[in-house]
Protein backbone atom coordinates (compact mmCIF):
# COMPACT_ATOMS: atom_id res chain seq x y z
CA UNK A 1 0.00 0.00 0.00
CA UNK A 2 2.91 2.13 0.95
CA UNK A 3 4.17 1.61 -2.76
CA UNK A 4 1.36 2.54 -4.29
CA UNK A 5 0.63 5.89 -2.30
CA UNK A 6 4.40 6.70 -2.83
CA UNK A 7 4.14 6.23 -6.91
CA UNK A 8 0.74 7.79 -6.88
CA UNK A 9 2.76 10.76 -4.97
CA UNK A 10 5.67 10.74 -7.80
CA UNK A 11 3.01 10.82 -10.27
CA UNK A 12 1.18 13.69 -8.97
CA UNK A 13 4.07 15.76 -8.22
CA UNK A 14 5.75 14.86 -11.89
CA UNK A 15 1.79 16.50 -13.25
CA UNK A 16 2.23 19.38 -10.89
CA UNK A 17 6.25 20.38 -11.60
CA UNK A 18 5.09 19.84 -15.54
CA UNK A 19 2.08 22.12 -15.44
CA UNK A 20 4.03 24.83 -13.87
CA UNK A 21 6.86 24.56 -16.62
CA UNK A 22 4.16 24.67 -19.42
CA UNK A 23 2.62 27.45 -17.99
CA UNK A 24 5.37 29.61 -17.50
CA UNK A 25 7.39 28.82 -20.34
CA UNK A 26 4.47 29.35 -22.74
CA UNK A 27 6.42 31.82 -24.16
CA UNK A 28 9.26 30.07 -25.66
CA UNK A 29 7.62 26.78 -25.93
CA UNK A 30 4.28 27.50 -28.06
CA UNK A 31 6.95 28.65 -31.07
CA UNK A 32 9.25 25.71 -30.58
CA UNK A 33 6.61 23.47 -30.64
CA UNK A 34 4.86 24.93 -33.61
CA UNK A 35 8.61 24.67 -34.71
CA UNK A 36 8.82 21.52 -34.79
CA UNK A 37 5.43 20.48 -36.19
CA UNK A 38 6.13 22.15 -39.08
CA UNK A 39 9.81 20.83 -39.37
CA UNK A 40 8.68 17.42 -39.42
CA UNK A 41 6.07 18.67 -41.85
CA UNK A 42 8.17 19.93 -44.62
CA UNK A 43 11.43 17.28 -43.37
CA UNK A 44 10.25 15.65 -46.84
CA UNK A 45 10.43 18.40 -49.34
CA UNK A 46 13.62 19.79 -47.66
CA UNK A 47 15.30 16.06 -48.61
CA UNK A 48 13.64 15.92 -51.76
CA UNK A 49 15.71 19.67 -52.66
CA UNK A 50 18.89 17.98 -51.14
CA UNK A 51 18.68 15.21 -53.84
CA UNK A 52 18.12 17.60 -56.38
CA UNK A 53 21.36 19.13 -55.49
CA UNK A 54 20.21 21.90 -53.40
CA UNK A 55 22.64 23.02 -50.62
CA UNK A 56 21.25 22.64 -47.58
CA UNK A 57 21.24 26.35 -46.39
CA UNK A 58 18.76 27.05 -49.58
CA UNK A 59 16.77 23.92 -49.55
CA UNK A 60 15.72 25.25 -46.10
CA UNK A 61 15.35 28.03 -47.23
CA UNK A 62 13.06 27.56 -50.20
CA UNK A 63 11.06 25.29 -47.54
CA UNK A 64 10.67 28.94 -45.50
CA UNK A 65 9.73 30.60 -48.35
CA UNK A 66 6.44 28.14 -49.05
CA UNK A 67 5.34 28.06 -45.46
CA UNK A 68 5.67 31.97 -45.32
CA UNK A 69 4.21 32.67 -48.85
CA UNK A 70 0.86 29.90 -47.68
CA UNK A 71 0.41 32.13 -44.63
CA UNK A 72 0.54 35.26 -46.56
CA UNK A 73 -2.12 34.05 -49.23
CA UNK A 74 -4.25 33.01 -46.44
CA UNK A 75 -4.17 36.42 -44.54
CA UNK A 76 -4.41 37.85 -48.18
CA UNK A 77 -7.63 36.31 -49.22
CA UNK A 78 -9.32 36.91 -45.45
CA UNK A 79 -8.23 40.52 -45.64
CA UNK A 80 -9.96 40.78 -48.90
CA UNK A 81 -12.99 39.29 -48.18
CA UNK A 82 -13.09 41.39 -44.27
CA UNK A 83 -12.75 44.68 -46.85
CA UNK A 84 -16.39 43.36 -48.70
CA UNK A 85 -18.03 43.22 -45.16
CA UNK A 86 -16.56 46.36 -43.87
CA UNK A 87 -18.17 47.75 -47.18
CA UNK A 88 -21.48 46.86 -45.91
CA UNK A 89 -21.29 48.13 -42.40
CA UNK A 90 -24.62 50.39 -42.77
CA UNK A 91 -26.83 47.49 -44.19
CA UNK A 92 -25.39 45.58 -41.18
CA UNK A 93 -26.09 48.08 -38.61
CA UNK A 94 -29.61 48.53 -39.73
CA UNK A 95 -30.59 44.81 -39.40
CA UNK A 96 -28.82 44.82 -35.95
CA UNK A 97 -30.73 47.46 -34.97
CA UNK A 98 -34.23 45.36 -35.97
CA UNK A 99 -33.04 42.70 -34.27
CA UNK A 100 -32.93 44.20 -30.96
CA UNK A 101 -35.84 45.99 -31.39
CA UNK A 102 -37.46 42.45 -31.81
CA UNK A 103 -35.28 41.20 -28.74
CA UNK A 104 -36.54 44.16 -27.01
CA UNK A 105 -40.02 43.17 -27.51
CA UNK A 106 -39.53 39.60 -26.89
CA UNK A 107 -38.29 40.20 -23.27
CA UNK A 108 -41.33 43.07 -22.67
CA UNK A 109 -43.90 40.47 -23.45
CA UNK A 110 -42.24 37.41 -21.91
CA UNK A 111 -40.44 38.80 -18.66
CA UNK A 112 -42.12 42.41 -18.52
CA UNK A 113 -39.38 44.46 -18.76
CA UNK A 114 -39.69 47.63 -20.27
CA UNK A 115 -37.72 48.50 -23.31
CA UNK A 116 -36.64 52.07 -21.65
CA UNK A 117 -35.19 49.79 -18.64
CA UNK A 118 -33.46 47.85 -21.04
CA UNK A 119 -31.81 50.52 -22.63
CA UNK A 120 -30.94 52.31 -19.30
CA UNK A 121 -28.86 48.79 -18.21
CA UNK A 122 -27.19 48.46 -21.90
CA UNK A 123 -26.24 52.14 -21.90
CA UNK A 124 -24.65 51.59 -17.94
CA UNK A 125 -22.69 48.07 -19.86
CA UNK A 126 -21.86 50.31 -22.46
CA UNK A 127 -20.10 53.51 -20.67
CA UNK A 128 -18.68 50.66 -18.18
CA UNK A 129 -16.73 49.18 -21.33
CA UNK A 130 -15.87 53.08 -22.60
CA UNK A 131 -14.02 53.39 -19.52
CA UNK A 132 -11.94 50.41 -20.35
CA UNK A 133 -11.78 50.64 -24.17
CA UNK A 134 -8.09 52.29 -24.09
CA UNK A 135 -6.95 49.41 -22.13
CA UNK A 136 -8.80 46.94 -24.86
CA UNK A 137 -7.47 48.50 -27.35
CA UNK A 138 -3.37 48.96 -26.28
CA UNK A 139 -4.31 44.69 -25.35
CA UNK A 140 -5.24 44.58 -28.62
CA UNK A 141 -2.61 46.14 -30.66
CA UNK A 142 -0.02 44.46 -28.50
CA UNK A 143 -1.68 40.87 -28.87
CA UNK A 144 -1.16 41.59 -32.67
CA UNK A 145 1.93 42.53 -31.81
CA UNK A 146 3.03 39.76 -29.96
CA UNK A 147 1.11 37.36 -32.76
CA UNK A 148 3.62 38.50 -35.41
CA UNK A 149 6.51 38.69 -33.12
CA UNK A 150 5.85 34.66 -32.21
CA UNK A 151 5.31 34.14 -36.51
CA UNK A 152 8.68 35.27 -36.59
CA UNK A 153 10.53 33.70 -34.29
CA UNK A 154 8.53 30.70 -35.04
CA UNK A 155 10.03 30.75 -38.57
CA UNK A 156 13.43 31.34 -37.36
CA UNK A 157 13.25 28.15 -35.38
CA UNK A 158 11.59 26.42 -38.14
CA UNK A 159 14.38 27.10 -40.35
CA UNK A 160 16.90 26.07 -37.78
CA UNK A 161 15.38 22.71 -37.45
CA UNK A 162 15.02 21.80 -40.90
CA UNK A 163 18.88 23.12 -41.20
CA UNK A 164 20.61 20.55 -38.28
CA UNK A 165 17.68 17.82 -38.49
CA UNK A 166 19.90 15.04 -38.76
CA UNK A 167 21.91 16.58 -35.66
CA UNK A 168 18.43 16.31 -33.79
CA UNK A 169 17.99 12.03 -34.60
CA UNK A 170 21.57 11.98 -33.72
CA UNK A 171 21.18 13.25 -30.10
CA UNK A 172 18.25 10.93 -29.87
CA UNK A 173 20.46 8.31 -30.73
CA UNK A 174 23.57 9.71 -28.01
CA UNK A 175 20.77 10.39 -25.57
CA UNK A 176 19.55 6.46 -25.11
CA UNK A 177 22.97 5.14 -25.94
CA UNK A 178 22.10 2.33 -23.58
CA UNK A 179 18.80 1.17 -26.09
CA UNK A 180 18.96 -0.41 -28.80
CA UNK A 181 19.65 1.95 -31.91
CA UNK A 182 17.24 0.62 -34.07
CA UNK A 183 14.61 0.88 -31.42
CA UNK A 184 15.53 4.53 -30.52
CA UNK A 185 15.51 5.49 -34.33
CA UNK A 186 12.05 3.23 -34.96
CA UNK A 187 10.79 5.47 -32.03
CA UNK A 188 11.65 8.53 -33.73
CA UNK A 189 10.60 7.72 -37.16
CA UNK A 190 7.48 7.46 -35.56
CA UNK A 191 7.15 10.72 -34.20
CA UNK A 192 7.89 11.99 -37.19
CA UNK A 193 5.69 10.16 -39.35
CA UNK A 194 2.79 10.89 -37.13
CA UNK A 195 3.86 14.43 -37.37
CA UNK A 196 3.61 14.82 -40.46
CA UNK A 197 0.31 12.27 -41.26
CA UNK A 198 -1.84 14.30 -39.15
CA UNK A 199 -0.38 17.77 -39.93
CA UNK A 200 -1.13 17.04 -43.81
CA UNK A 201 -4.12 15.33 -42.84
CA UNK A 202 -5.34 18.42 -41.21
CA UNK A 203 -4.40 20.88 -44.24
CA UNK A 204 -6.60 18.68 -46.48
CA UNK A 205 -9.74 18.44 -43.77
CA UNK A 206 -9.40 22.45 -43.70
CA UNK A 207 -9.29 22.93 -47.41
CA UNK A 208 -11.92 20.23 -47.97
CA UNK A 209 -14.20 21.55 -45.48
CA UNK A 210 -13.40 25.31 -47.04
CA UNK A 211 -14.73 24.41 -50.16
CA UNK A 212 -17.77 22.66 -49.27
CA UNK A 213 -18.65 25.29 -47.39
CA UNK A 214 -18.25 27.81 -50.09
CA UNK A 215 -20.48 25.66 -52.09
CA UNK A 216 -23.32 25.49 -49.60
CA UNK A 217 -23.12 28.91 -48.52
CA UNK A 218 -22.96 30.27 -52.14
CA UNK A 219 -26.04 27.66 -52.96
CA UNK A 220 -27.97 29.25 -50.11
CA UNK A 221 -27.13 33.13 -51.34
CA UNK A 222 -25.01 33.98 -48.47
CA UNK A 223 -23.03 37.12 -48.58
CA UNK A 224 -19.14 36.82 -47.81
CA UNK A 225 -20.15 33.29 -48.04
CA UNK A 226 -16.18 32.49 -48.82
CA UNK A 227 -14.77 34.29 -45.68
CA UNK A 228 -17.23 32.78 -43.62
CA UNK A 229 -16.21 29.25 -45.05
CA UNK A 230 -12.85 29.80 -44.55
CA UNK A 231 -13.11 31.03 -41.00
CA UNK A 232 -15.64 27.90 -40.15
CA UNK A 233 -13.45 25.54 -41.85
CA UNK A 234 -10.00 27.00 -39.71
CA UNK A 235 -11.74 27.23 -36.65
CA UNK A 236 -11.84 23.14 -37.02
CA UNK A 237 -8.10 23.05 -36.43
CA UNK A 238 -9.15 23.01 -32.67
CA UNK A 239 -10.79 19.63 -32.39
CA UNK A 240 -14.15 19.50 -31.31
CA UNK A 241 -14.91 23.20 -30.10
CA UNK A 242 -13.53 24.58 -33.05
CA UNK A 243 -16.50 22.50 -35.10
CA UNK A 244 -19.13 23.90 -33.19
CA UNK A 245 -17.82 27.82 -33.52
CA UNK A 246 -16.80 27.42 -37.08
CA UNK A 247 -20.94 26.57 -37.30
CA UNK A 248 -22.22 29.18 -34.89
CA UNK A 249 -19.86 32.07 -36.78
CA UNK A 250 -21.62 31.73 -40.02
CA UNK A 251 -25.42 31.42 -38.33
CA UNK A 252 -24.96 34.57 -36.41
CA UNK A 253 -23.15 36.75 -39.70
CA UNK A 254 -26.35 35.41 -42.03
CA UNK A 255 -28.98 36.33 -38.86
CA UNK A 256 -27.37 39.54 -39.32
CA UNK A 257 -26.98 40.11 -42.95
CA UNK A 258 -29.85 38.69 -44.37
CA UNK A 259 -33.27 40.30 -44.40
CA UNK A 260 -35.27 36.90 -43.34
CA UNK A 261 -34.79 34.39 -40.41
CA UNK A 262 -34.90 31.98 -43.90
CA UNK A 263 -31.00 31.95 -44.77
CA UNK A 264 -29.73 31.81 -41.47
CA UNK A 265 -31.65 28.81 -40.93
CA UNK A 266 -30.86 26.78 -44.35
CA UNK A 267 -27.02 27.60 -42.97
CA UNK A 268 -27.83 25.69 -39.98
CA UNK A 269 -28.81 22.97 -42.30
CA UNK A 270 -25.73 23.35 -44.46
CA UNK A 271 -23.45 23.33 -41.74
CA UNK A 272 -25.04 19.98 -39.82
CA UNK A 273 -24.79 18.59 -43.28
CA UNK A 274 -21.18 19.05 -43.66
CA UNK A 275 -20.47 18.38 -40.51
CA UNK A 276 -21.88 15.09 -40.50
CA UNK A 277 -19.79 14.37 -43.75
CA UNK A 278 -16.82 15.97 -41.95
CA UNK A 279 -17.65 13.38 -39.23
CA UNK A 280 -18.00 10.49 -41.35
CA UNK A 281 -15.95 10.76 -44.07
CA UNK A 282 -13.35 13.72 -44.68
CA UNK A 283 -11.53 12.92 -41.19
CA UNK A 284 -11.84 9.16 -40.96
CA UNK A 285 -10.29 9.25 -44.79
CA UNK A 286 -8.26 12.28 -44.99
CA UNK A 287 -6.51 12.11 -41.12
CA UNK A 288 -7.68 8.66 -40.35
CA UNK A 289 -6.02 7.44 -37.24
CA UNK A 290 -2.86 9.08 -37.65
CA UNK A 291 -2.64 10.09 -33.87
CA UNK A 292 -4.80 7.16 -32.18
CA UNK A 293 -5.98 9.04 -29.19
CA UNK A 294 -8.95 7.94 -27.36
CA UNK A 295 -11.60 10.34 -27.17
CA UNK A 296 -10.93 10.26 -23.26
CA UNK A 297 -7.50 11.50 -23.76
CA UNK A 298 -8.18 13.35 -26.60
CA UNK A 299 -11.09 15.82 -24.75
CA UNK A 300 -8.70 15.90 -21.67
CA UNK A 301 -5.54 17.10 -24.14
CA UNK A 302 -7.98 19.61 -25.25
CA UNK A 303 -9.23 20.89 -21.54
CA UNK A 304 -5.77 21.04 -19.83
CA UNK A 305 -4.01 22.86 -22.92
CA UNK A 306 -6.81 25.31 -23.54
CA UNK A 307 -5.81 25.83 -19.59
CA UNK A 308 -2.23 26.10 -19.67
CA UNK A 309 -1.51 27.82 -23.41
CA UNK A 310 -5.10 29.13 -24.57
CA UNK A 311 -6.00 28.14 -28.36
CA UNK A 312 -2.44 27.13 -28.84
CA UNK A 313 -2.33 24.47 -26.34
CA UNK A 314 -5.66 23.26 -27.69
CA UNK A 315 -4.13 22.84 -30.80
CA UNK A 316 -0.91 21.62 -30.21
CA UNK A 317 -1.78 19.03 -27.12
CA UNK A 318 -3.23 16.39 -29.28
CA UNK A 319 -0.41 15.49 -31.27
CA UNK A 320 1.86 16.24 -28.31
CA UNK A 321 -0.21 13.38 -26.44
CA UNK A 322 0.03 11.17 -29.78
CA UNK A 323 3.65 11.50 -29.29
CA UNK A 324 3.76 10.95 -25.73
CA UNK A 325 1.79 7.90 -26.40
CA UNK A 326 4.40 6.28 -29.12
CA UNK A 327 6.94 6.43 -26.46
CA UNK A 328 4.91 4.78 -23.73
CA UNK A 329 4.08 2.00 -26.24
CA UNK A 330 7.53 1.86 -26.62
CA UNK A 331 8.83 1.64 -22.71
CA UNK A 332 7.94 -1.26 -21.03
CA UNK A 333 6.92 0.42 -17.73
CA UNK A 334 5.03 3.25 -19.39
CA UNK A 335 2.82 0.69 -22.06
CA UNK A 336 -0.15 0.54 -19.69
CA UNK A 337 -0.01 4.28 -19.88
CA UNK A 338 0.31 4.42 -23.94
CA UNK A 339 -2.70 1.65 -23.87
CA UNK A 340 -5.03 4.03 -21.95
CA UNK A 341 -4.39 7.06 -24.28
CA UNK A 342 -5.02 4.49 -27.16
CA UNK A 343 -8.03 4.32 -29.25
CA UNK A 344 -8.75 0.27 -29.34
CA UNK A 345 -10.42 0.82 -32.42
CA UNK A 346 -7.83 3.36 -33.99
CA UNK A 347 -4.40 2.79 -35.61
CA UNK A 348 -6.65 2.82 -38.99
CA UNK A 349 -4.77 4.81 -41.84
CA UNK A 350 -5.89 7.34 -44.11
CA UNK A 351 -7.61 5.85 -46.99
CA UNK A 352 -6.61 8.29 -49.41
CA UNK A 353 -2.78 8.03 -48.32
CA UNK A 354 -3.49 4.71 -48.54
CA UNK A 355 -4.80 5.08 -51.91
CA UNK A 356 -2.16 7.31 -53.71
CA UNK A 357 0.20 5.28 -51.89
CA UNK A 358 -1.04 2.17 -53.86
CA UNK A 359 -1.17 3.67 -57.08
CA UNK A 360 2.42 5.05 -57.08
CA UNK A 361 3.69 1.47 -55.71
CA UNK A 362 1.40 -0.02 -58.89
CA UNK A 363 3.31 2.78 -61.13
CA UNK A 364 6.49 1.58 -60.20
CA UNK A 365 5.85 -1.85 -60.65
CA UNK A 366 4.76 -0.81 -64.49
CA UNK A 367 8.02 1.13 -64.72
CA UNK A 368 10.16 -1.62 -63.42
Amino acid sequence: MKEIISRINQYLLLAILTTIVLFYGKVVLVPVLFAALLAMLMAPVCRWLDSKGLSRPLSTAVCILILLVSLLAVLGVVAAEISTFVGESEAIEKKANELLANLQGFIEETFGVAPEKQMTVVKEQVKNMGKSAGSFAGAFIGGITGTIAGLLITLVFTFLFLFNKERYESFFLKLYKDEEPAKVKTIVNKITTVAQKYLTGRVMSILTLATLYSIGLLIVGIKNAILLAGIAALLTVVPYVGSVLGGLFPFMIALVTEDSVQPALMVVVVIVAIQTIDNYFIEPNMVGGEVNLSAFASILAILVGGLVWGVAGMVLFIPMVGIIKIVCDHVEPLKPVGYVLGDPDGNKPSKVKEWVREKLHLTKKKRG
